[in-house]
């Protein structure tokens, strides 16, 4: 289907400068994708013509600046025509190319560009990461330009997360992430020519990956909730469902009953945050919490296999079913996922085999699971003097 596209020049209220001038973006839209790109002009609110998109013609100045403007959207419209003459896609990012060789762009009108462009590939969190970075740098330094951007100004960013915004190891890690994405896009599309984060490492905290153990897992299970708390219901069952997949959050509440085979019974699915290929086989213990939202009603094969829920309401819920359960832990969703690692591993499960269970691609993520606990370490070096005691 052919992609249409259009342009126009808008009045950014919300950017009003001390002087009382607004500045001028154009609106591009290519299929369902829309943005807005600095002309790198200014005019007050008093002369624009908001109807018509346009500045009022009251003298020369004026006149001369509605010329330039319409100018600019006819040479968008040539330029998309030859684009499709030539034969190639019709996509945002040409349309923004038109506008980038023709206007500047500061690094912050790119970052903005660049979380809308990610709009309809990212998730709603990371998004909200990306822009809530976008504050940050912003606070760093109100006018950064990518000619700012050098390995001393990196250096200075992360003493500026660690002594003024008083972040840890796992938020200056998320932060410098962030930044380190919008250069290499930067990079790509020719405003930058190498990264400094090259020389910059970034190393993400170790964390405490609490997880329950095996008889905390079928507490959990035998505990009996009233069925007229649907909500709690559901959160121990997407919990439950978790433990026993290994799931991520974002992929249970992306199951849909076509990912559901068998012959063996799995689950086929697209990892959100890899977009690799994933197949789980299900034990029974899995297939009877799908069962219980499945097997009454007949739906289409695009259903989701299991209830919505939002990330925070089942983690609020989470807290609540521990202390009713009587575990001494703090526990969200995602430890749900670690227990189902660490729990394998223990049982003896081959890493390389859970390492294929849990998505990874390198088995150095796989082995943070494996790491003995002290307790484990007693234990085994009494069943080796047990061993010896007996073989004298």
């Amino acid at each position: 289907m052919k992609l249409t596209y259009s342009v126009r020049p808008v009045l950014r209220a919300d950017k009003k400068k001390k002087d009382g001038t607004m500045p001028i973006h154009f609106s591009v839209r290519v299929g369902q994708y829309v943005t807005r790109i600095p002309s790198g002009k200014y005019i007050n609110e008093k002369d624009w013509d908001s109807k018509n998109n346009c500045p009022k013609k009251k003298d020369k100045f004026l006149q001369l600046l509605a010329t330039y403007l319409n100018k600019k959207a006819s040479g968008f419209e040539t330029y998309m025509l030859t684009q499709e003459s030539l034969g190639k896609p019709i996509t945002l990012i040409v349309a923004m190319n038109y506008f980038r060789d023709n206007t500047k762009v500061g690094l912050f009108d790119f970052w903005q560009q660049q979380i809308t462009l990610w709009e309809f590939s990212k998730e709603h969190n990371t998004l909200k990461s990306y822009k809530s970075g976008l504050n940050i740098i912003k606070q760093f330094n109100p006018k950064m330009n990518f000619g700012d951007i050098s390995y001393d100004l990196i250096q200075r960013f992360d003493v500026f997360l660690r002594k003024v915004r008083g972040n840890q190891d796992g938020g200056c890690f998320t932060k410098h992430k962030v930044f380190k994405a919008i250069i290499n896009q930067a990079i790509i599309k020719g405003y930058m020519k190498e990264n400094p984060y090259r020389n910059f490492k970034i190393t993400a905290s170790k964390g405490n990956r609490e997880f329950l153990s095996i008889n905390e897992v079928k507490k959990v299970m035998a505990y009996e909730i009233d069925k007229s708390n649907e909500t709690l219901n559901r959160v121990k069952d997407l919990f439950l469902f978790s433990c026993f997949t290994g799931l991520r959050y974002s992929d249970v509440m992306n199951i849909k009953l076509e990912n559901i085979k068998d012959e063996p019974s799995r689950i086929e699915i697209n990892v959100q945050k890899t977009d690799r290929p994933l197949a789980i086989p299900l034990t029974a213990n899995a297939k009877a919490i799908l069962h219980k939202y499945n097997g009454h009603a007949i739906k289409p094969q695009t259903a989701s296999a299991l209830p919505k829920m939002a990330n925070q309401v089942v983690n609020r819920g989470l807290k609540d079913l521990m202390k009713l359960v009587g575990i001494d832990k703090s526990i969200s969703f995602h430890c749900a996922r670690h227990s189902f690692a660490s729990n394998l591993i223990e049982n003896g499960v081959y890493i390389s085999h859970v390492k294929d269970l849990l998505g990874h691609t390198n088995i150095a993520q796989t082995q943070i699971y494996a790491k003995s606990l002290s307790e484990d370490l007693y234990s085994s070096m009494d069943k080796l003097n047990d061993v010896y005691h007996h073989a004298i």
